[in-house]
């Protein structure tokens, strides 16, 4: 099992955080279990999400899934997402 964490750059939480949500069947079909989500103390749009992931190669493959961009650009997302993977 990986640790994954997922930094990037958004221009308004709680729209983004919306639609982050709205986004959890694609993370349970991924195998992603949720650890920890928020935003970098005094940088509101600088976010923050740890997963646990049983394959950290499928975090790869999600993160570069057209629809996955179009839907972050959607909410939000204006920096490239930094993945970090812990095993």
């Amino acid at each position: 099992m990986a640790t994954i964490i997922l930094n990037h750059r958004v221009s308004d939480y709680n729209s983004w955080k919306a639609l982050y949500d709205l986004d959890l069947p694609r993370r349970a079909t991924a195998g992603l279990t949720e650890l920890a989500i928020g935003q970098k103390e005094g940088e509101p749009g600088n976010v923050f999400v740890i997963w646990h992931a049983k394959d950290a190669s499928i975090v790869q493959k999600m993160m570069s899934d057209p629809e996955l961009q179009q839907r972050m650009k959607e909410g939000g997302v204006i920096s490239a997402p930094e993945v970090t993977i812990l095993n």
